[in-house]
């Protein structure tokens, strides 16, 4: 019961920070987790999860993912939660169990090669995050300064 607890105080900020209009709940945890967040539009998905359940979704602004990686093989969930953020949402918070994902071979790879960031830990459960705006950040050297530079067109072959 305090996980839960812990859980909510802990995604109750994340959830504000992203002012989400819709908001997806998948797995019980995330389910149990966020049931008092009312000022969006709830979906919810149960357990098992699958491809078929990610057809007829909306994009939405934030995802809160429970269970996926204790319940799914890894190839499946990696589809699953790659289909979902190139997709359907901008925001993707993963409520991942430590003992379960380990036991399907997750591990911190796997959520950066997603694009996520671990959050928090909380007792047994690991959070991770992945968000668009700062998926990527614009680096220094990627421009034109760089890349094209005309002065030199005909000075110098390699």
């Amino acid at each position: 019961m305090s996980t839960s607890l812990d859980l909510t105080t802990i995604l109750s900020p994340l959830i504000k920070q992203c002012q989400p209009q819709s908001l997806l709940l998948a797995g019980d945890i995330a389910i149990h987790s966020c049931n008092e967040w009312h000022d969006a539009k709830p979906y919810v998905l149960k357990t098992p999860f699958s491809i078929q359940q990610l057809v007829d979704l909306p994009t939405i602004d934030l995802a809160i993912i429970s269970e996926i990686t204790e319940t799914l093989p890894k190839t499946q969930a990696m589809q699953w939660l790659g289909l979902m953020r190139n997709a359907h949402a901008q925001h993707i918070i993963v409520i991942s169990e430590i003992t379960g994902a380990m036991q399907q071979g997750w591990q911190l790879a796997d959520y950066l090669a997603l694009g996520m960031k671990r959050m928090a830990i909380v007792e047994n459960y690991h959070l991770y995050s992945y968000n668009i705006e700062t998926y990527q950040l614009k680096r220094d050297w990627l421009n034109s300064r760089f890349w094209a530079n005309p002065d030199n067109f005909d000075k110098y072959r390699w």
